[in-house]
């Protein structure tokens, strides 16, 4: 999936209610394409997703750290360091 694609697929938390948690969230799931292989990945139901993304639940700390995992594998794998 091409990033802009997966740029419209992954809602970003309005400011007001962008916490450390929803920008990981937001971020792997710009990595791994989309909301929906995010789900898939996490194992979670998109609509819960989706309340995550935006800000408007916090996620259980275990899928928090699943989505930073998710940011670190690809930042190691890109060799980027931001």
């Amino acid at each position: 999936m091409r990033l802009a694609t997966a740029k419209a697929e992954c809602p970003a938390a309005p400011v007001s209610r962008q916490t450390t948690q929803a920008r990981a969230l937001h971020r792997a799931c710009l990595v791994v394409g989309g909301v929906s292989q995010l789900a898939a990945h996490l194992g979670v139901a998109e609509p819960t997703l989706q309340a995550w993304l935006e800000g408007r639940d916090e996620p259980p700390q275990m899928v928090f750290l699943a989505a930073v995992e998710i940011v670190l594998l690809h930042l190691e794998k890109s060799g980027s360091s931001n």
